[in-house]
C-alpha cells in the first residue's frame, strides 16, 4: 500500500496506535497522545530508512517487531477476555 511504513512485512501504523493506547492505559496523559504518536512515527520512519540503509539489520528488526505485536496481541486478548469474565 503507498503511503504505508513497512518494515519486513508488519505495517507499523497500527503497533503505533496500538503503543500509544498502552501508554494511556498505563496512565499517559490522553491530551499528550498526539505528540507520542508524532514521536513515535518519526521513530519508526528512521528505523525505516536505517534498515534500508543496512539490510543486514533487517532480519533482527523484524523479530523485535514481532515480539512486540505478539506482546501487544497477547495482552489484548488478554484483556478482552478479562472483561468477558468479568
Amino acid at each position: 500500500m503507498a503511503g504505508e511504513i513497512y518494515i519486513g512485512s508488519i505495517a507499523l501504523a497500527p503497533l503505533i496506535v496500538a503503543l500509544v493506547q498502552v501508554a494511556k492505559g498505563f496512565g499517559f496523559p490522553s491530551e499528550y497522545a498526539p505528540w507520542l504518536n508524532a514521536t513515535l512515527t518519526v521513530i519508526a520512519y528512521a528505523v525505516m530508512l536505517v534498515v534500508q540503509a543496512n539490510p543486514q539489520l533487517e532480519q533482527p528488526v523484524t523479530i523485535a517487531l514481532n515480539v512486540l505485536v505478539t506482546f501487544l496481541t497477547a495482552a489484548g486478548i488478554y484483556d478482552v477476555g478479562k472483561n468477558i469474565t468479568s
